[in-house]
């Protein structure tokens, strides 16, 4: 039975977090960078109640007004001054353009304000990002709503309860949970946030046109990572696909006239039973030694999920890239922890012709996955964008984990200490690796797993080599010589972009939730975390066997590099064509006495 409040108070919760991941592309990607932002109240206040935010004492908070050059103005107060534009917002949003009072606008006024603003100064328009950011809206309401009830399972209790525990996605993007998924295909049952678990769809196909490969694996071992091959006829082999891809597939002429045919058999959902992780197209499968990545033809976000065909190749290269490191030059690796991707399979008709193989096997392509957890337990691994994530109160959700380890009072010292243990867990493998071997991580909240015993940081677990990259100027030598020169293109990158990349998932993606998350009412603690990171910094520089002039910069104040995850979709570009903006490094004298 629905319940009119509880859908309310979740439409309510949505509008709030989208708002706030808007105003943090909008201060990010432009109020910052081209300074138009001050901690000021307004001269003009015609429409604000000072009184609201006054507690007799002083004021609830530190006001922000972004001022816009096509006169459009936001204000809101926050709880700190933050260089890269991370706050906790206090208040609600007000807007205004011109000299006309301020309001405080409905969520799609104020969508259409932002971007108005945003096109204005990029001179950019892309007519469906409305539409997806309320899409993105909606969905993020319902998966309130079903996450509210008491029976849901704490998002932090353990692996998988993470990896479907992000409620909000990306706090840095203007449309997170933006999907373009078969209207007739439920969310409920495939979507991480409503704890989907189901049976992978399942094909029987012939031998004859399949691509198996796999790093110490047989061919056999990488079969059965995907599906019980007992059940095969001679001379075929099971596949497996995501349900929504299995469907999708079938639609296509060309696979239809191989089902009529009987060259190819639907078996259903009759495959291994899997939970869906906050990638939505990587499967978990309790106990199973693999997880199982697979394509999805779906826009999720900015990209369509398929498993490009360079892709799937590039993953075994890369896997044997950091086996070699690691066997080899251990001591270079800054204490690096990967997921090993040791297996894949695609498979298309044997007599298909180039253009019909290459889409065939980027419908069929999967890729294998260690599953982490036989080792290092489901119970002490958690998801890194879940655990600096909010929970349906928007509040973030590490407090309540900390105090599950530490009893309810958690010390300033404690909260400097734990971050001060994962920051150097996160830092010192990704440099190491750019530096010492030209290798460029992705390691954002998604890619990072933490590891801990009763809640104090052990490890953290860097995955997903399809954002793995080498630099053409170092890493690009380690590359076999026989590696198609697609596949060698998908992987290098210039220095300056893999630099760029890296400092934006190290700085703003990632450790700039953290501090946010565990500052959260003790905003003075944020300098004092930035100074552990800058420590580290230096520490890492010292341990380095190479040159790392961008590091020395970097800690002397270059400015952050900050990918533009708003302006690209205003372009209606896609994800890897996203540019940078600067923005000043939260460390530093001047930074720590703000």
């Amino acid at each position: 039975m629905n319940n009119p409040e509880s859908a309310l108070r979740s439409k309510m919760v949505s509008e709030l977090a989208t708002a706030h991941a808007l105003l943090n592309c909008l201060i990010k990607e432009f109020a910052l960078p081209e300074n138009c932002l001050r901690y000021a109240w307004p001269k003009d206040m015609n429409g604000i109640a000072p009184g609201s935010y006054f507690d007799g004492v002083g004021w609830k908070g530190i006001p922000l007004t972004i001022g816009l050059p096509n006169q459009q103005q936001f204000f809101v107060l926050v709880d700190r001054r933050d260089r890269l534009g991370s706050h906790r917002y206090l208040s609600d949003i007000y807007a205004r353009r011109g000299d006309g009072a301020w309001t405080c606008v409905g969520f799609p006024a104020f969508v259409e304000q932002l971007l108005a603003a945003c096109q204005y100064m990029t001179c950019a328009q892309n007519d469906e990002l409305v539409q997806q950011i309320m899409q993105s809206q909606c969905l993020t309401a319902a998966i309130v709503g079903h996450n509210s009830a008491a029976q849901q399972p704490d998002p932090l209790g353990g692996y998988l309860a993470s990896e479907q525990g992000l409620w909000f996605g990306h706090p840095n993007h203007p449309a997170p949970k933006a999907r373009l998924w078969p209207a007739h295909l439920a969310q409920e049952t495939y979507a991480p946030e409503f704890q989907a678990r189901t049976a992978l769809h399942q094909f029987e196909v012939p031998r004859q046109g399949l691509n198996v490969a796999g790093n110490g694996l047989s061919d056999a071992q990488v079969l059965a990572g995907f599906a019980d091959q007992s059940q095969a006829r001679p001379g075929h082999a099971i596949i497996c696909m995501h349900p929504v891809q299995a469907q999708l597939f079938m639609q296509d002429g060309r696979v239809q006239r191989l089902l009529a045919s009987g060259l190819i058999v639907d078996r259903g959902t009759s495959g291994l039973l899997a939970s869906p992780t906050a990638s939505i197209r990587t499967w978990y499968v309790e106990g199973h030694a693999y997880f199982i990545k697979g394509s999805l033809n779906v826009r999720i976000t900015n990209c369509v999920r398929k498993n490009a065909w360079y892709e799937l190749e590039s993953a075994l290269i890369v896997d044997r890239l950091f086996r070699r490191l690691q066997l080899t030059q251990a001591a270079t690796l800054g204490g690096l922890s990967v997921v090993s991707e040791p297996g894949l399979s695609s498979w298309a008709p044997a007599q298909a012709s180039e253009a019909d193989e290459k889409w065939f096997r980027e419908q069929t392509g999967a890729i294998l996955r260690e599953n982490f957890c036989l080792a290092t337990g489901a119970d002490c691994s958690i998801m890194a964008g879940t655990l600096f994530a909010r929970g349906t109160h928007l509040r973030p959700l590490v407090h309540e984990f900390l105090r599950r380890f530490n009893g309810e009072q958690i010390a300033d010292q404690q909260l400097l200490d734990w971050f001060g243990e994962y920051q150097a867990l996160l830092l010192r493998p990704v440099l190491a690796l750019f530096f010492n071997h030209g290798i460029v991580m992705e390691p954002h909240l998604q890619n990072c797993v933490l590891t801990h015993d009763n809640g104090r940081p052990q490890q953290v677990l860097l995955r997903d080599f399809e954002g793995v990259k080498l630099t053409d100027e170092l890493g690009s030598a380690r590359l076999e010589a026989d590696v198609h020169p697609r596949v060698r293109e998908s992987l290098l990158y210039s220095r300056q972009q893999g630099w760029n990349r890296i400092v934006y998932c190290l700085f703003v993606n990632n450790l700039s939730e953290a501090v946010l998350a565990l500052s959260w009412e003790r905003p003075q603690l944020a300098p004092l975390m930035w100074q552990r990171v800058e420590r580290q910094l230096r520490s890492i520089a010292a341990e380095l066997s190479r040159a790392a002039p961008e590091l020395e910069a970097l800690i002397a104040g270059q400015p952050i590099a900050c990918k533009t995850n708003l302006k690209v979709r205003l372009a209606a570009k896609a994800d890897r064509q996203a540019g940078y903006v600067e923005l000043v490094a939260p460390w530093g004298q001047e930074a720590n006495c703000a």
